[in-house]
C-alpha cells in the first residue's frame, strides 16, 4: 500500500457475462439500470462517501450501466462531492424503462446504519438546523404527533425509511443490501424488528458489517454475510482523487501551514458540555505541544444530529493557543477523505472518519462521547475488525497518553490491515453486484 493520497493497484475487473446478466431474466436487451439507495441525501462523511464507492464499484464492474442515485428526499449534493438524489418512492412510483425490452431494476442498499434509523430521526436529519430546531421543539415529547408529523414529512409510511420497502419498487426488482448496521436492532420495538425482518428476507442478499448487527439478525432467524464496511475502500478506488484535493484548495493551503504536521480533530455534538470541551483541549494543546503539530478541527457531518460547528468554535476558544488551530471550512467530501488521509494522527467520534484514517493507515483514535449510539457503531465496527490492542479508543482524560502510543507504532500494521479489509469488501462487492444481475435460478425465492 503506498502513502496517503496514492493510489494502490486494484484488482477489480468487469463481471463475467454471466455474472453480469441484465436484469432477473436471461434476455438480451438494454442493461437494467441500477439505483443505489442510501442516506446520501443529508451531508455526513459517510453516507456522501459509500455513494461514492457504490458508483466506483459499479462503474468498475458493471461498465456502462445507468446509475440513480435514490434517498428519502430530492437533493442536489454535488456541490459536496455528492449525488443528484431522487425520492425513491417517486422514483419507484414514475418508473418507466428506457426500452421495452429493459429487466426490470437492481436495487443497491449502500449501507450506513439503516436498521435503527427511526422516520422520526429520518425526517429531522433532512431539514436545515432552524427546521430541525423548530421540529423538535414541536414534537420531540409528543411520541404520536412525531410519528405523524415524520411520515407527512418523508411520505413514505414505514418506520424505518431508510431501508427500502420491496413492494413500493418497480414489479421485478431484485435489492440487495450491502455493508449495513443496526446495532440498535434487538433493542427496537416488536414491530419494527418485524418490518425490517421482512424487508431483509425478501432481498437477494444481505451483508452486514458488524458482529452485533449480524447477531442481532441471527437471534431473529435471519443470516446475514458480515463484511467490511464499503468505505474501507475509499483509498483503493478513490485515492487519485483524494491525493488532487490534497494538493489543491483548502488542505494543500492547510498543510503548508502546518508543515510539520497536524491533528485533525472531529467530535460529534455530545462534546459539548463546557467540561469534556476543557479536558480536550488540553489534551489536544499537550500533544501539539509534544509533536510540534497543527490542530485542524472538522465537520463530519453538517446534517442536524451530527456535528455542531459551534462546539468546534467553542474548543478552538478554550486552547492555550488558538491562533496555532484552525476550522476546515470546506463540506467537501473528498476534502474531508484528503484532510484526515494527510493527517499526522486523527481524532474523531465519527465512525466513518476512523474508517477513511485507517483505509489510508494513518494513525487514528476514536473519541467516545459517553453512552451515544455513536460510541455504539464505533465500538461494533472496532470489536469486529480490529483486534483490541488496536481499538484506540479515548474516553475523557487519557486522549494525550493514548496518542504517544499510537504516534510511535511501526505503520506496517496498519498498512497490513488496511489491504486485508480493502481486499475482503471488494470480494463483497463483486458477491453483491453478482446477486443483484444474475439470472435467477429455479432456487431463488427473490420475489
Amino acid at each position: 500500500m503506498n502513502g496517503p493520497g496514492a493510489r494502490t493497484a486494484t484488482s477489480l475487473r468487469p463481471l463475467s457475462p454471466a455474472q453480469a446478466a441484465a436484469g432477473a431474466t436471461p434476455r438480451v436487451g438494454q442493461p437494467s439500470p441500477l439505483i443505489l439507495f442510501g442516506a446520501f441525501d443529508r451531508h455526513n462523511l459517510g453516507d456522501l462517501l459509500l455513494g461514492r464507492i457504490a458508483a466506483e464499484l459499479a462503474a468498475r464492474l458493471l461498465p456502462g450501466r445507468e446509475l440513480r442515485f435514490a434517498g428519502l428526499a430530492v437533493r442536489d449534493l454535488r456541490a459536496d462531492g455528492g449525488a443528484r438524489v431522487e425520492a425513491l418512492a417517486e422514483l419507484a412510483a414514475e418508473w418507466k424503462p428506457p426500452r421495452r425490452d429493459t429487466p426490470p431494476p437492481g436495487l443497491l442498499q449502500v449501507g450506513g446504519e439503516i436498521l435503527d434509523c427511526s422516520a422520526w430521526e429520518a425526517a429531522v436529519m433532512l431539514l436545515d438546523n432552524a427546521g430541525a430546531a423548530r421540529a423538535i421543539a414541536l414534537y420531540d415529547h409528543d411520541p404520536a404527533a412525531r410519528a405523524a408529523w415524520a411520515r407527512h414529512t418523508l411520505g413514505v409510511p414505514r418506520g424505518l425509511p431508510y431501508l427500502a420497502a420491496h413492494a413500493a419498487l418497480p414489479p421485478g426488482t431484485r435489492s440487495v443490501h450491502t455493508g449495513i448496521g443496526g446495532v440498535g436492532f434487538a433493542a427496537l420495538p416488536a414491530a419494527l424488528r418485524a418490518e425490517a425482518l421482512a424487508e431483509l428476507r425478501a432481498a437477494a442478499g444481505v451483508q452486514v458489517r458488524d458482529r452485533c448487527t449480524r447477531d442481532a439478525l441471527a437471534a431473529a432467524g435471519l443470516d446475514a454475510a458480515l463484511v467490511p464496511d464499503p468505505a474501507v475502500l475509499v483509498e483503493r478506488l478513490l485515492g487519485a482523487e483524494v491525493a488532487h484535493h490534497a494538493a489543491t484548495g483548502e488542505v494543500a493551503a492547510l498543510r503548508a501551514r502546518f508543515a510539520r504536521g497536524y491533528v485533525a480533530a472531529q467530535l460529534a455534538a455530545e462534546f459539548g458540555d463546557d467540561a469534556t470541551l476543557a479536558t480536550l483541549a488540553g489534551e489536544l494543546a499537550a500533544i501539539q505541544r509534544e509533536r510540534d503539530l497543527g490542530i485542524v478541527l472538522f465537520c463530519a457531518g453538517r446534517a442536524p444530529w451530527h456535528d455542531d460547528p459551534d462546539v468546534l468554535q467553542r474548543l478552538r476558544r478554550r486552547l492555550p493557543d488558538p491562533e496555532a488551530a484552525v476550522i476546515a471550512a470546506s463540506p467537501h467530501v473528498m476534502d474531508l477523505c484528503a484532510l484526515i488521509a494527510n493527517a499526522a494522527l486523527c481524532c474523531a467520534s465519527s465512525l466513518h472518519a476512523r474508517i477513511v484514517a485507517d483505509a489510508f493507515a494513518r494513525p487514528a483514535i476514536g473519541l467516545l462521547p459517553g453512552g451515544a449510539p455513536q460510541a455504539a457503531k464505533l465500538r461494533a465496527w472496532l470489536d469486529t475488525w480490529h483486534p483490541p490492542r488496536r481499538h484506540h479508543l479515548a474516553a475523557s482524560g487519557n486522549l494525550r497518553a493514548l496518542a504517544r502510543s499510537v504516534l510511535d507504532e511501526a505503520p506496517a500494521e496498519r498498512k497490513a490491515q488496511a489491504v486485508r479489509l480493502a481486499d475482503l469488501a471488494e470480494t463483497a462487492a463483486r458477491a453483491a453486484f453478482a446477486r443483484l444481475f444474475d439470472p435467477i435460478d429455479p432456487e431463488d425465492k427473490t420475489p
